[in-house]
């Protein structure tokens, strides 16, 4: 059975365009890039990050990317896996925030692809991080 946090994390994920999948489903596709459970991982053109925890108001995860490794695996891909534990799905950001170690000297939260516009309302995907996202539930 779904938590409640879970139910409103997948729903604001989706009205943000992102996809929410669970491990299962997508396990084999990540095994067959070479993933082997790893914290962060990168493979040309796809990474993988397991979050700290995210939250269900805004549909975001909180990641860690204290050094460069983890950055690159988080924004210099096209598609972004971020691993979220069900039980990390907290209810608001700063709940979500509290999981955080004090070894994490630098989080950021992500809850959509990078997009960027100009001023004739070109819009560009993933200039400054992943094309895709997809949130992946364990």
């Amino acid at each position: 059975m779904k938590s409640s946090n879970l139910e409103e994390f997948i729903e604001k994920a989706h009205l943000n365009g992102i996809e929410v999948v669970g491990f299962k489903e997508i396990e084999s596709i990540l095994k067959d890039n070479g993933y082997k459970d790893e914290d962060y991982f990168k493979n040309n053109e796809i990474g993988v990050i397991k979050a700290i925890s995210a939250n269900s108001k805004e549909a975001n995860a909180l990641i860690d990317v204290s050094d460069k490794d983890k950055l690159t695996a988080a924004l210099d891909i096209e598609i972004l896996y971020i691993i979220i534990e069900e039980k990390n799905i907290k209810d608001s950001m700063f709940e979500a925030y509290k999981l955080a170690t004090p070894q994490s000297d630098y989080l950021i939260f992500i809850g959509a692809e990078s997009k960027t516009a100009d001023i004739e309302k070109q819009l560009v995907s993933g200039v400054q991080g992943a094309k895709k996202i997809i949130f992946v539930i364990k």
